[in-house]
């Protein structure tokens, strides 16, 4: 019994000291980022801070990953049930009205375009206007 203690000790040990490690890396990335963000705001010169820090920063990337998430679940799902999958595409989308599938997909299409255009735009104007 001992020997199992012990052995769970230092399993639950080595996943703290991985945990702390995370930590204090994703502290010293938020340093690091702040610190780049503060030396491109100073620097005159940068012709694309605003898009190069929208990209470090990329605050949408888990609205792309839940959409992402969302058009593979039926492959998923169809590894273990895929009368279901077959039955969802069958009747489930046919009954969906055609507006409601088209507003779905400008949804998405502005998920995965627009979020990234807006961190390249930024970058884009700031040329255009230096010269």
């Amino acid at each position: 019994m001992v020997p199992i203690i012990g052995a769970i000790s230092g399993l639950i040990t080595t996943w703290l000291g991985g945990y702390n490690e995370r930590q204090k890396a994703k502290q010293e990335l938020q340093k690091a980022e702040l610190e780049n963000k503060a030396r491109l705001m100073r620097d005159e010169n940068s012709y694309n801070h605003a898009w190069e820090m929208a990209n470090l920063t990329d605050k949408d990337k888990w609205l792309r990953r839940t959409s992402f998430i969302m058009f593979s679940a039926p492959f998923i799902i169809a590894i273990f049930a895929p009368q279901h999958v077959a039955e969802y595409f069958t009747s489930a989308i046919h009954s969906v009205p055609d507006w409601w599938v088209k507003t779905y997909m400008s949804i998405t299409g502005g998920i995965w375009g627009l979020s990234s255009l807006k961190n390249v735009l930024p970058g884009v104007i700031d040329v255009f206007k230096k010269k």
